[in-house]
């Protein structure tokens, strides 16, 4: 018997910005996937919060958080992986600032699978 195999690459997207520093500072990636990766290189040792926002419109501004929003306060790196939730947009963006001058690198890498 005969079988036949179809194999599709599946693509990634890196997106890199330069750093975000103050309270609704946002980093945006238009995308069609319900696959992505946020990666935050943070300096320094301020205490703040990023939210993870989606769009399913690309004509509306309104944003749904993705999960909660992600508490950093101390420099490292940071990764927070999601699937299953479809957009078009997706953004990084400073929801807050309990002390200090926050220097996060955000990274948005969105996966597309064939």
């Amino acid at each position: 018997m005969a079988t036949t195999v179809e194999r599709y690459t599946n693509t990634v997207e890196h997106h890199e910005s330069t750093a975000l520093a103050a309270v609704n500072d946002a980093f945006e990636v238009a995308c069609h996937t319900d696959t992505f990766t946020f990666a935050l290189v943070a300096t320094g040792s301020a205490n703040f919060t990023v939210a993870l926002e989606l769009n399913h419109s690309s004509s509306t501004d309104t944003w749904f958080e993705i999960d909660t929003t992600k508490t950093i306060n101390s420099a490292g790196n940071y990764e927070y992986f999601y699937s299953g939730k479809p957009a078009s947009r997706i953004r990084c963006r400073i929801a807050s600032i309990s002390s200090g001058t926050p220097d996060v690198e955000p990274h948005i890498i969105v996966h597309y699978n064939g």
